[in-house]
């Protein structure tokens, strides 16, 4: 079967191209649609005069290494079996790359030279550029003997840098897309005498191309969406012996369980993510699609993104969408994948079942983008930018002036810029080239739409670009309407610290490639001679209960008195006065970015920006204290060596998640962490214990956690992501690391655990009582009105200190189970209690359990409100009238209750009575409201003063006291007394708690 003749036309081009192909007149761009033999082209052009005909090489370029491996199959073996004819002998051996330094080697070293066509990927031409060290030069003399670079589905970008390494060859340059609307020169320039498009009307016109037929699915649940979908095959389709369906769902855990969904109703799978391990049990589950040849005979295809570009089956012609998708170019680029019609058959459809209401909307727009685009691919300036800059005018009035028009393409066109006094202070991650680095900044602005007009070398330290940006207005759903805005980026390097101004924000490359300042080098700029008027803070506990953030506003924040909690809030910006010289100075510092702004008397210029980065060097260099507003708050600090987890808790709020079915209840999480042992630790999900693999991820700067243990709950938020990527994207975890920092908020912190050990501190609110010590459990079996056992912590509180702190008139609850407010609710006319209770069993006891506060407390911060001033939420009270009692079925099985609820006190007709009375406390101006802890077999006073007067504290140790305090802190804010009960002894000795 000889090629088609759009085919033909394509590969007329491409040969002309290397004929006549240099540097200056840019790339060749061929664009087909998905499913009209792009492959054939790449084969037929390697094995041509221009490649394996001259006994040269070739490099061929993808996106993924799953892509790289089927293509490498295409060319060396599938392409000519498909045209029925023998493979080439001009066509040189097919090789995959495998290692950057295994070609290098090969290619270099070659003693009889010999012809091969090289697949890699994009990734691997940059490592082969990295490690030939970023020297153009160098990669150009290896790549001497090559003919041509191909660029397979080049409108993906998954960074500036991997079309730098391509254009670093040398070589001319084929680029192959199948996605016109983002065909263009943001990273390449185009050749415009050898483009070449082939447009989807006139692939469905030559019965290329299948058409789709839409149908929608309304279903939500997994379960009933795949007895749609097979009902929809059974009765729609007419489905063929071999036919194949493509499942695209929007997340791993629907990948996983569509999978299972299916594979209960016999049917034949293959479901592919890359979050799968290759452990799991179900052999079903893959990380990468197994390649042609390999690929066993399944019915099924399921993904979320492994199959969207790239892939290539003609036996499937059916797609499923569960969930949707971001964009119209991932749906146009999904539905490509099942309309391949390489027999040219007539009348040949394809099927769409998609949950996505906008499959069929967005394949309509794309077809009637199609059909108007002129012939050849878009370009990166589809409005004309020289149209719009030469519609300026000459001379015009505005904001007061009379105002004439910039000349941009001047030698100094710098100087018409008036720059800010901001900047961003950077460290580069390694070896630093400042013209190598501008033009990866030029590279990221051409990648996001902007127009570079400009770059400029105003001294050997400094550079500046100039772009103009090109958008469509942003308060316009579907219409077009061009803006433009001109924006300057400024680097600056002066040997340690990277100063970038820019206008518009940082680009990849700055986020990337350099890391902030930090804390430490930030805090100088403010020193201690400045008057601090701002500030924003965050905290490093992350629990539900806690203030996430704060902003304090003041004259001079260093005169306000500290507050208990402020060690546990870390500073995240800050704004005041100072002088420099005889200048009087307003300053911002940020510490995410590294941000510097300053307010002063200023005309713009260039010099003045320069003279500020002198300035901001020299105060670096000092490293002045900090003003003492500052220094009050834990500063974040970045780890001097790879971070590793030694105590961790999770921060998690159950009812922010929901069951993957109605065969599970609510999430109920026991233990919610502790000690880190080998890279894992434990937490307690619905009374089964899970464990759970932690560790830092440097590239992504976060640690990742993950378990072979599903959790079958996902955010309610966010239903694409199971619970445990819910966790890591969005770090809900505190860490206590070995070097002693401890990781909240997605920083690391040095806690200044201030007065530690002092009565004036923190261990002001704890006080030692010591029956506790020989608790063996939190609760125990109590009948009618019998007290709770004396070695359980509801004993103690019912028997000893809830009637001691009360008087003789008081009346005590049990509130325990059901939607609680505390366990214990003790009250009298001059003071309301809430008690709250915590023990671990007697054979998991500890002097000092981060786990156990960390539920308890977060218990406690939850109904704060109900012992605020001026409250009007009413808790829950119908199930008070009711019996305490408590039933467990699994083994070992046993029964607690009934015990009364009234311990003390008159009796009301309902809860909602008991309520009022308690209000009516709550709201007296006159009495006293506390929140108690009462800890039994997880906290030790002694043990904890003890373990952090230690210059290396157990990590647990800073867990337990940025907890405590946090909790003080929030419960002063309200008017209400923290207090907490312990041992201020060891362990108890193991005995059976008392049922």
């Amino acid at each position: 079967m000889p090629l088609w003749e759009h085919q033909t036309a394509a590969l007329k081009i491409l040969k002309r191209h290397l004929k006549r192909s240099s540097r200056e007149k840019g790339a060749a761009l061929v664009t087909m649609p998905t499913g009209t033999g792009k492959s054939a082209v790449i084969a037929s052009l390697v094995a041509g005069p221009q490649v394996g005909g001259k006994k040269k090489s070739a490099l061929v370029v993808t996106p993924w290494r799953g892509l790289a491996r089927q293509l490498a199959e295409d060319i060396d073996r599938r392409v000519w079996e498909r045209l029925d004819v023998d493979r080439p002998a001009e066509l040189p051996k097919v090789r995959l790359i495998a290692s950057a330094k295994s070609f290098i080697e090969h290619v270099s070293g070659q003693k009889q030279y010999e012809p091969v066509v090289h697949v890699a990927t994009l990734s691997m031409v940059l490592k082969i550029f990295e490690t030939m060290e970023f020297d153009e030069a160098a990669m150009a003399a290896l790549f001497g003997r090559f003919a041509t670079v191909i660029v397979d589905e080049c409108h993906y970008e998954p960074a500036p840098s991997w079309s730098r390494a391509v254009r670093a060859t040398g070589l001319p340059i084929c680029l192959f897309t199948a996605t016109p609307f983002r065909n263009d020169n943001r990273m390449f320039a185009i050749d415009p005498a050898a483009q070449y498009r082939y447009t989807h009307t006139k692939a469905v016109a030559h019965r290329v191309l299948r058409v789709p037929r839409f149908e929608h699915i309304d279903e939500t649940s997994i379960r009933k969406y795949v007895d749609a979908l097979l009902d929809k095959l059974e009765h729609v389709v007419e489905k063929k012996p071999g036919d194949r369906v493509i499942v695209r769902c929007s997340n791993r855990a629907d990948v996983r369980d569509l999978a299972a969904a299916l594979v209960a109703k016999d049917r034949k799978v293959i479901a592919v993510h890359e979050g799968f391990t290759g452990s799991e049990e179900a052999p079903h589950l893959r990380r990468s699609m197994p390649r042609p040849s390999d690929r066993p005979e399944v019915e099924f295809l399921i993904h979320q993104h492994k199959l969207t570009e790239g892939f290539d089956d003609p036996a499937a012609r059916v797609l499923a969408v569960y969930g949707g998708f971001g964009n119209d170019r991932a749906r146009v680029q999904q539905i490509g994948r099942i309309l391949r019609n390489p027999m040219q058959h007539a009348d040949q459809y394809a099927f769409v079942f998609s949950s996505d209401e906008s499959m069929k909307a967005a394949w309509e727009r794309y077809l009637r983008f199609d059909q108007t685009i002129v012939a050849k691919s878009v370009a990166t300036d589809p409005v004309g930018v020289a149209k719009l800059l030469g519609a300026q005018p000459d001379i015009f009035y505005w904001d007061r002036l009379f105002r004439e028009k910039a000349d941009l393409d001047a030698d100094d066109a710098w100087n018409a810029i008036n720059y800010r006094l901001s900047t961003c202070i950077r460290r580069p991650n390694g070896k630093f080239d400042l013209d190598g680095f501008a033009a990866m900044i030029a590279q990221d602005l051409t990648s996001s739409d902007c127009q570079v007009l400009g770059q400029f070398r105003p001294s050997f330290d400094a550079r500046v670009i100039l772009h103009m940006t090109v958008r469509n207005s942003p308060i316009l759903r579907e219409g077009a309407f061009v803006e433009m805005a001109l924006g300057y980026t400024v680097l600056h390097w002066n040997g340690q610290h990277l100063f970038v101004s820019a206008s518009e924000g940082l680009t990849e490359s700055v986020r990337t490639d350099t890391t902030s300042v930090g804390a430490e080098g930030l805090v100088g700029l403010l020193p201690n001679t400045s008057t601090i008027t701002s500030m924003s803070l965050t905290n490093n506990d992350l629990s539900d209960w806690a203030v996430r953030s704060r902003s304090i506003r003041a004259r001079d924040i260093g005169t306000v008195a500290a507050e208990v909690g402020d060690s546990t809030f870390g500073y995240s910006t800050a704004s005041g006065s100072l002088a420099v010289g005889d200048k009087a100075v307003t300053r911002y510092t940020g510490v995410k970015n590294g941000r510097v702004s300053d307010h002063r008397d200023s005309k713009g210029l260039y010099c003045e920006l320069r003279s500020w980065f002198d300035e901001l060097t020299a105060a670096l260099l000092r490293g002045d204290k900090p003003a003492s507003a500052i220094a009050r708050y834990g500063l974040p600090v970045i780890p001097t060596e790879p971070p590793v987890a030694a105590h961790v808790l999770l921060d998690v709020a159950p009812e922010t998640f929901e069951p993957f079915d109605d065969r599970h209840g609510p999430l109920v999480i026991e233990w919610s962490g502790g000690a880190v042992e080998h890279g894992r630790f434990t937490v307690e999900i619905n009374e089964s214990e899970v464990e759970v693999k932690i560790a830092w991820d440097a590239p992504q700067k976060r640690f990742n956690v993950s378990s072979t243990q599903d959790v079958p709950y996902r955010p309610i938020n966010d239903n694409k992501q199971d619970f445990w990527q819910y966790i890591t994207r969005e770090q809900l975890l505190r860490v206590a690391t070995r070097s002693g920092l401890v990781y909240s908020n997605k920083n690391f912190w040095q806690l200044n655990m201030r007065q530690s050990s002092s009565n004036e501190g923190l261990m002001s609110i704890i006080e030692t009582h010591p029956p506790l010590a020989k608790v063996v459990a939190e609760k125990g079996h109590a009948f009618g009105q019998n007290p709770w056992p004396d070695d359980t912590v509801f004993g103690q509180l019912d028997s000893y200190l809830l009637p001691g702190a009360l008087g003789k008139d008081a009346t005590i609850l049990c509130t325990d189970l059901g939607s609680e407010i505390a366990d214990f609710v003790g009250f009298d006319s001059e003071k309301v209690i809430f008690a709250h209770a915590k023990s671990k069993s007697v054979n998991k006891a500890s002097e000092i359990s981060a786990s156990a506060l960390h539920d308890v407390v977060s218990q406690a911060m939850k109904s704060l409100r109900f012992l605020t001033l001026g409250n009007e939420d009413r808790p829950s009270t119908g199930y008070w009238a009711h019996e305490w009692k408590i039933e467990r079925n699994k083994k070992p099985a046993y029964t607690l209750g009934p015990a009364t609820r009234l311990r003390r006190g008159t009796p009301q007709n309902s809860g909602e009575l008991h309520w009022d009375m308690v209000n009516k406390v709550v709201q007296s101006h006159a009495a006293s409201r506390e929140i108690w802890l009462v800890l039994g077999a997880c906290l030790s006073k002694r043990a904890l003063i003890e373990e952090l007067a230690k210059d290396s504290p157990s990590p647990v140790a800073p867990q337990v006291h940025a907890l405590l305090s946090a909790a003080w802190s929030s419960a002063q804010q309200c008017g209400v007394r923290l207090r907490v009960y312990c041992s201020d002894e060891g362990l108890p000795r193991p005995k059976s708690p008392s049922k």
